[in-house]
């Protein structure tokens, strides 16, 4: 009689491991619960991905019985997201030596455990060292001491494997210019660097070139070229550093995506230009949010770049209409623009980006609002400073040309507008025109086309606000003070009344014409509260199958 055996398709160890990689954790934990067959195969790839947000989530890693669940599967766990640097020397005890990305959030607020967490960054070191297969690291603890950052920088200068480091710190873990060298220095392996440390301690002169060439030296090559590709250095580097900084930037010819230092001083800038002309000619995605330099600098900078894709400005630059003419000049490559805080900006280059650039994504010239109290009672208020789109430029633009927005993929637009008075008088002729008062229909008409918008934010700004006085009025709101001039206008008159309900009729067709936005997923409506009814948009809700959420004030 012949013996049976009882083999499964789970047998095959490879074909097991094929199917993992094409499931998400959710679909791995339910296939784990089909049977015991399917439990015994399946849940060892549970540990493929371990995300730890909360301090609950923590406690409950640090148990025995998931202790030696960890020592079990440590060969399958291949990502870690933890943010809290206490689970480094725990990867290490259990042997996890099989990572490939590693990313430890930093605390915003949290500053007791910044101070637990510090402690943990002599492990960091020893952690990458056993594991290399690590491609990516993010580090939001670093401890910024000269034993532990010389440490950091050996083990980074011999593994073989890391692509991308990242070590964006709290302003408590403060550095130094000669730290933050050595790390620049060591990372002539790496594709993707970004490092965002507070520069406590600078020199008081330039640094010579015995000096400087100790570092080339570092790399164990006499003609180093850094593969860099993306360099975000947003730390702020005194007088007498910036020189060093630019030299260094000789050695990296291919960088494409550059996020600037601190300059805030115009002649810091003409050795960053001249290295744009001769040697990194490739940037196609410029940061100069920590710029604070005069804007036709700026814009020289932009002209340097080729094919520039997107870009994204910093709210105390000047002369922003040189800057927005000068991204004109990239209108055919450009696809993304952030140019928030851009209030110097002219109202038709808004347009004109909006209707010249056929491959824009991401349009964001709005910021965020801002609470004054914790009361949840008080409005929150616009900061001033953004550029507003003026109705009449839109109408005109209308009239006189039929062409519509080029940017029919656009993913992201947030934008304000500004509306005209409304009539005193109200009459049968004018009735088409003051709804223009409430959104402007032309602009409306257009955004209903983007049916690739994921992303929608509009700002409606009384004509009062665009003045001097509704400056101050909003900066006397920042400080905190009651501004009756600020709160939303309840209609007293029965033509006011008549008004705002022809308004609200006129923003409900405007939703209902939004329906076809059906990738739609955020929602922001700013200045629009008085005139939106909620059987309107639950109505329109229903084609937004993805929406996340919708916030109208």
């Amino acid at each position: 009689m012949t013996a049976t055996t009882h083999a499964t398709v789970f047998d095959i160890h490879l074909l097991q491991m094929q199917i993992c990689t094409h499931l998400t954790l959710r679909d791995i934990r339910r296939c784990s619960l089909v049977s015991k067959d399917f439990y015994i195969n399946f849940s060892p790839h549970l540990y493929r991905t371990i995300h730890i947000h909360r301090k609950a989530t923590f406690n409950k890693f640090h148990r025995p019985e998931s202790l030696a669940a960890l020592s079990k599967h440590r060969n399958q766990v291949t990502h870690v997201t933890c943010e809290f640097a206490r689970i480094w020397k725990t990867l290490l005890d259990h042997q996890c030596y099989n990572l490939v990305t590693l990313t430890s959030g930093r605390f915003l607020k949290r500053y007791s455990n910044v101070e637990n967490n510090k402690h943990q960054t002599r492990y960091i070191s020893d952690l990458i060292e056993v594991n290399p297969r690590l491609h990516s690291v993010d580090l939001g603890q670093f401890l910024f001491e000269p034993e532990v950052v010389t440490r950091f920088c050996s083990v980074l200068r011999t593994h073989t494997k890391i692509q991308e480091l990242s070590i964006v710190v709290c302003p408590t873990f403060s550095g130094s210019f000669y730290l933050v060298w050595q790390l620049l220095w060591s990372s002539f392996r790496l594709e993707k660097l970004c490092i965002d440390v507070y520069n406590s301690n600078h020199y008081f002169k330039e640094m010579s070139d015995l000096q400087f060439q100790e570092y080339p030296d570092l790399t164990g090559s006499k003609k180093t070229v850094f593969p860099l590709k993306d360099l975000s250095l947003p730390v702020k580097f005194y007088s007498h550093e910036h020189g060093a900084f630019f030299r260094f930037l000789e050695y990296t010819p291919h960088i494409e995506r550059f996020v600037t230092p601190k300059f805030t001083y115009d002649h810091q800038i003409e050795g960053l230009r001249s290295v744009m002309q001769t040697t990194v000619t490739n940037i196609q995605h410029l940061n100069a949010h920590s710029i604070g330099i005069d804007g036709h600098l700026v814009a020289e900078m932009i002209r340097l770049c080729r094919n520039l894709k997107s870009f994204v400005s910093s709210p105390r630059q000047n002369r922003m209409v040189l800057v927005a003419s000068a991204l004109l000049e990239h209108r055919e490559t450009l696809e993304e623009v952030h140019m928030i805080g851009a209030g110097r900006m002219e109202s038709m280059q808004v347009l004109y980006f909006l209707t010249e650039c056929p491959k824009l994504q991401i349009f964001d010239v709005m910021c965020k609002v801002e609470k004054i109290s914790p009361d949840p009672e008080v409005l929150t208020r616009q900061r001033m400073g953004d550029v507003i789109l003026s109705t009449a430029d839109m109408n005109t633009a209308a009239a006189t040309s039929t062409i519509p927005w080029a940017c029919t993929g656009l993913k992201v637009l947030k934008l304000r507008y500004a509306v005209p008075e409304r009539a005193q008088n109200e009459t049968e002729e004018d009735k088409g025109v003051t709804n223009d008062w409430v959104l402007p229909k032309v602009l409306y008409d257009q955004i209903a086309v983007l049916t690739e918008l994921e992303t929608l934010w509009l700002g409606r700004v009384e004509p009062a606000l665009i003045t001097t006085e509704g400056f101050f009025l909003a900066l006397r709101a920042g400080r905190g003070e009651v501004v009756p001039e600020l709160e939303p206008h309840k209609p007293e008159s029965e033509t006011e009344i008549r008004q705002y309900e022809m308004g609200t009729l006129y923003m409900s067709k405007a939703l209902m014409s939004w329906r076809s936005l059906s990738k739609l997923r955020q929602l922001h409506l700013r200045g629009l509260k008085n005139f939106i009814e909620k059987s309107t948009v639950k109505e329109a809700r229903k084609c937004w199958k993805d929406l996340d959420w919708i916030w109208y004030n």
